[in-house]
């Protein structure tokens, strides 16, 4: 089984070196228990073993390019936002050296708001007559469509970061257009196994009626989840983490690692899990 590395070490621990190349992942998260810190450790600990301060992920490979898609930052918004959480991209030139050639910012702000009441100055640097003399591909689905299809153009051995899915939900609200979303996932989840391109998407959790959540669950290889969890003892609350399914890695998982696990989030190592484990 050819694997590629979350670059969260004590995830890449006990999911015995990383996750199937190929494979599609539904990151559910409650609001601030570490979904898009998931996403920034991964990334940011990708371009430390590329400037190799970091020792190469043991039985897997590493992936040829990350993606980051997202339609609520710019490219200036999202190098900030990084080197504002991880100060080891203020000792490199992230900007020179990593990003457009082994990651790729991709900001889809453009098709998202294309034909939305939002202004065009919020998301674009364009002049009104640019804007519609290059209109950027559109759908009924705020560019979902547009967005999945490029894993016909993504290179091959690569992974994609979508943050988030949560902010296209509103253009699947009927049955009819509802179903559509989950052919889609379904049909990303085949091409992402013939195209060998790992997705990492991130969705909300409790944002959508249960039956909802469980049948696009369904059209994802894995569901991790990310939850807070309440004290009995104290009013402090715990981000925790555990994994719901991963077809093709949970089997091969022993027994004390299929549990829930205490999660911790600094500005120096970012999003890890502890040793310390309460059985699921």
């Amino acid at each position: 089984m050819v694997r590629v590395p979350t670059y969260i070490p004590s995830v890449d621990k006990i999911l015995g070196g990383g996750v199937p190349i190929g494979s599609t992942i539904l990151l559910l998260a409650e609001p601030g228990a570490g979904g898009r810190a998931f996403l920034f450790t991964s990334l940011v600990n990708y371009c430390r073993e590329i400037k190799g301060d970091l020792p190469a992920t043991s039985g897997a490979t590493r992936p040829d390019m990350i993606y980051y898609i997202t339609p609520k930052t710019s490219r200036t918004q999202f190098v900030e936002m990084m080197k504002q959480q991880f100060s080891f991209l203020n000792t490199i030139d992230f900007e020179g050296e990593i990003l457009d050639k082994s990651v790729i910012h991709m900001d889809v702000g453009d098709v998202y708001f294309a034909r939305t009441i939002v202004p065009l100055s919020w998301y674009s640097t364009k002049t009104i007559p640019e804007h519609l003399m290059d209109l950027p591909p559109y759908d009924d689905y705020g560019g979902l469509a547009y967005l999945t299809g490029m894993v016909e153009t993504t290179k091959e051995n690569s992974v994609v970061f979508v943050d988030s899915l949560t902010p296209y939900l509103p253009y699947f609200n009927d049955y009819e257009k509802w179903q559509n979303l989950v052919f889609l996932m379904y049909g990303l989840s085949r091409a992402a196994k013939k195209r060998k391109i790992t997705f990492v998407i991130l969705l909300t959790s409790d944002i959508l009626p249960e039956s909802r959540e469980i049948s696009l669950g369904n059209a994802f290889d894995a569901i991790i989840h990310l939850v807070w969890q309440k004290s009995r003892e104290s009013m402090s609350r715990q981000r925790q983490m555990y994994i719901e399914k991963f077809i093709g890695v949970l089997p091969l998982l022993s027994s004390r690692d299929i549990a829930t696990y205490n999660v911790s989030i600094s500005p120096e190592t970012g999003f890890e899990i502890s040793n310390l484990r309460r059985v699921a």
